[in-house]
């Protein structure tokens, strides 16, 4: 059965493009068979000795694991169960990290016993290198490599470690093609370049397995990739990339059509389409950049050599094959380019890594699964496509997240992020349903998709950008006003001014360091200006807190001006000062005061606020100055009144009765009384001169006259009491007589005049008899006034009707004048 099924795979393929997938299927179903057949649980013979060699191998190597020996080292072996997976040999895998220069894979692969591992050993010119088997048992079992990179020049001049990798064969007994698929993709996408060897001839069976094989190699690199970020940080088109295909037919004696070279042969059978459906027209060109093909003669011609080429030296082989080799050598080495990873070669650590990636990709279904029938798995196809390629844009996605720490991204970048992703994936989708009808449609829903998905992650990342901004702006600006806390107050306001400046340079500095990423952002723009506002806010908080340090200053040393200022214009003994003294005072006071200020407040002298507070000490000094007016005003008013009461004093004891006998005449009573009032008042004048011009001076000076005013009339009536007491006899016998005719006279007018004339009638008999006349009535009038008992007449008489008569006997007399 499984011969059977071989050979249907294998001359199936000559049909169309279609049916050669379908055989996938009979592959399935041959697995399965050969599983349910196998009734022991046990592969073939030679496969449990070739394993059990491989192993032996492995074991062998590990005593000097540091080294790169120059023998076949097994980098992958079979699983020893059922040889359906890849399992690495990590102590030959771990070897490949002591190649440090840039390094190239050439691979070989084609069908068992094809000549791979011979073919390898020509390349790398050795007779005895991989294992060559004489029977018909496989020889290699997974993949090998040769344990010595071979050494080369690029043309360029850069060295290349070149390492050659020999691979299990296609189509073995009881080698299902889905281990045939993971041994060659790996291969493929490990290498540099590609043989694929056949021998004799090309026929379309070879061309539609390779082509099967190629298609889900495809499929297999991309789901590698999108499920290893550690591979990618960008998208790695590496990866994807196929390596140049060398198409090797060894045993090659046919001649070609014409003059038609080996690679317009291959090209001709590639391109030549003899599959009844053509609808799906993917092929080898179409997934190989580069393909080329080579022809070998026989090596040898004896059946001996053939059998075991490993016996044939140099010599033993064919002019012609080693002629044909030599050309494939040359073709080789300058063909060769190092594996490369995001534009730059890679070294054999990170060649281990590619292979581990691999290995564990193939054996975690990576590899493309092939159902049934044709349509489903188109529709399956375009399905695992469709996922794949959103899958890709996730994690690319992811990758520019996980840059930003899955912090808040430019929305500008995101965007170009997004449109990046969604046409790599549309390549990728492109590439992947390369000549298949659904790829418009399926490009739509991968658009729609790609799209929804950006736009959630927009949304979210305006959250995340507005929570960075937002957070940056509070945590500078409580940096800020640390800083600004940290100033030493106070301080000139055009220094405050240089270091606002400063922390605002670095406050904005450091936001567009943290943030500026986000600079095209609404809500950057937003926060920036928030965070400009907040600085001018905690710049007037300092800048208020050093205007009031200022003026605390400027009001200290207004107080000690002040202060120095009356201990300056002090009175101290208590006499006072002149005019012109209080000024000299006065001008020496406030320059000691503005000196005193000016050096108290030298800090402040420049700033705005020193000017007004000058004008304040100003007022004050000359508040200060009317309180010092005041009070040698006071001290003036004092010596004025002291020496005025002296004065004063001096006149009364002059006009007293030890100087002035009364009564006296009233010329020489006046005489004598203006002679002292003139004494005073000069005496007054000269004693105060210098304070001539004061206000108490005028003050006291008027009171003087009032006082000496005083004196006078107070003389003039000790005077006229003195005249009373020399006539007081006849003045008392007239009251008698008034007393007892008054009652006939009816008003105060008539009374009046009655008395006044008997008064007069009683002076002009006694001593009174030649005074004058005025001097008797001034005499008789304040007789009248002082006596009670004729006041008491007087008012008895006065009424409305007295009045009114009183007035025309008042006319009367002055008519009888």
């Amino acid at each position: 059965i499984d011969r059977w099924v071989t050979n249907i795979l294998m001359h199936t393929c000559m049909m169309n493009f279609k049916l050669a997938l379908a055989v996938l299927l009979c592959e399935a179903v041959r697995t399965g068979w050969s599983l349910a057949n196998d009734t022991k649980g046990a592969t073939s013979q030679f496969t449990q000795e070739a394993r059990h060699e491989s192993h032996r191998t492995a074991a062998a190597d590990v005593d000097d694991g540091g080294s790169l020996p120059d023998r076949p080292l097994q980098l992958v072996r079979p699983d020893p169960v059922h040889h359906r997976n890849l399992e690495l040999v990590p102590e030959n895998v771990k070897r490949l990290h002591h190649v440090n220069k840039a390094v190239a894979v050439v691979a070989v692969v084609g069908k068992f016993h094809s000549g791979k591992s011979f073919l390898l050993n020509q390349l790398m010119g050795k007779q005895e290198g991989f294992g060559v088997g004489p029977t018909v048992r496989p020889k290699t079992m997974g993949i090998w490599m040769w344990g010595k990179p071979l050494e080369i020049l690029l043309p360029s001049g850069e060295p290349l470690s070149v390492i050659f990798v020999d691979t299990e064969g296609f189509a073995a007994n009881n080698i299902s093609e889905s281990y045939d698929a993971k041994i060659f993709s790996v291969a493929a996408l490990l290498s540099s370049y590609l043989i694929y060897n056949s021998v004799k001839i090309i026929d379309q069976a070879d061309i539609d397995y390779l082509e099967l094989l190629s298609r889900r190699t495809q499929l297999f690199a991309l789901r590698s990739q999108v499920t290893k970020a550690q591979w990618f940080d960008q998208f790695n088109h590496d990866l994807l990339k196929f390596p140049p295909l060398l198409w090797v037919v060894e045993d090659f004696v046919q001649v070609t059509e014409g003059e038609e070279t080996s690679v317009e042969w291959l090209r001709r059978i590639m391109e030549t389409n003899s599959r009844e459906d053509n609808k799906h027209g993917v092929n080898l060109l179409g997934i190989f950049d580069k393909v080329d093909c080579v022809t070998l003669f026989l090596p040898a011609t004896t059946k001996t050599l053939l059998q075991d080429l490993s016996k044939a030296r140099e010599e033993d082989l064919t002019p012609e094959y080693r002629e044909e080799r030599d050309r494939l050598l040359s073709h080789l080495k300058k063909g060769l380019v190092p594996k490369e990873k995001n534009g730059k070669p890679i070294t054999g650590r990170e060649l281990a890594t590619l292979l581990e990636i691999l290995v564990t990709a193939a054996n975690e279904g990576s590899l493309a699964e092939i159902p049934g029938r044709w349509e489903t798995f188109i529709s399956q196809l375009r399905v695992g496509a469709l996922e794949d390629c959103i899958t890709y844009y996730e994690s690319n996605v992811e990758v520019l997240l996980k840059k930003h720490n899955h912090g808040a991204i430019n929305e500008s970048e995101l965007r170009e992020w997004h449109k990046a992703s969604k046409k790599n994936a549309t390549q990728l989708l492109s590439q992947l349903l390369l000549g298949l009808d659904q790829v418009n449609s399926t490009f739509a829903e991968l658009t729609s998709v790609a799209d929804e998905k950006f736009e959630s992650v927009r949304d979210l990342n305006e959250k995340k950008i507005h929570i960075a901004c937002s957070g940056a702006q509070r945590k500078i600006e409580v940096e800020a006003e640390e800083e600004a806390q940290l100033c030493v107050l106070p301080m000139k306001m055009s220094q405050l001014n240089e270091i606002y400046k400063s922390i605002q340079k670095k406050a904005l500095a450091r936001y567009k360091e943290e943030v500026g990423f986000l600079e095209g952002n609404s809500a950057y723009r937003r926060h920036l200006d928030q965070l400009k506002t907040g600085l001018e806010y905690v710049f007037k908080g300092v800048s208020l807190k050093n205007t009031l340090a200022l003026e605390a200053i400027l009001n200290t040393a207004i107080e000690a001006a002040v202060e120095k200022y009356r201990d300056s214009a002090m009175n101290r003994n208590g006499i006072p000062r002149t005019t012109s003294d209080m000024k000299s005072v006065f001008s020496r006071a406030r320059a000691e005061a503005e000196k005193v200020f000016a050096e108290k407040a030298a800090s402040v002298e420049g700033e705005s606020l020193y000017t007004p507070f000058q004008g304040h000490l100003n007022t004050k000094l000359a508040h200060e100055e009317e309180l010092c007016k005041k009070e040698n005003l006071d001290l003036v008013r004092a010596s004025c009144k002291a020496i005025a009461g002296n004065l004063v004093n001096q006149c009364i004891h002059n006009t007293g009765p030890s100087k002035m006998v009364l009564p006296l005449n009233d010329t020489e009573l006046r005489r004598r009384l203006a002679q002292e009032e003139k004494f005073a008042l000069k005496e007054y004048a000269e004693v105060q001169a210098e304070f001539s011009d004061t206000l108490a001076y005028k003050e006291v000076k008027q009171e003087l006259d009032e006082r000496l005013i005083a004196v006078w009339k107070q003389r003039e009536n000790e005077n006229y009491e003195a005249y009373i007491r020399e006539v007081q006899v006849p003045l008392n016998t007239a009251k008698k007589l008034i007393m007892l005719s008054a009652d006939k006279y009816d008003t105060e007018f008539s009374v009046t005049q009655y008395m006044k004339e008997v008064c007069l009638l009683n002076l002009d008999e006694g001593k009174a008899k030649d005074w004058q006349r005025s001097l008797k009535i001034t005499i008789v009038d304040k007789f009248i006034r002082d006596s009670d008992d004729l006041q008491e007449i007087v008012n008895s008489k006065r009424g409305w009707w007295s009045a009114i008569k009183g007035f025309f006997q008042w006319l009367a007399s002055l008519l009888m004048m």
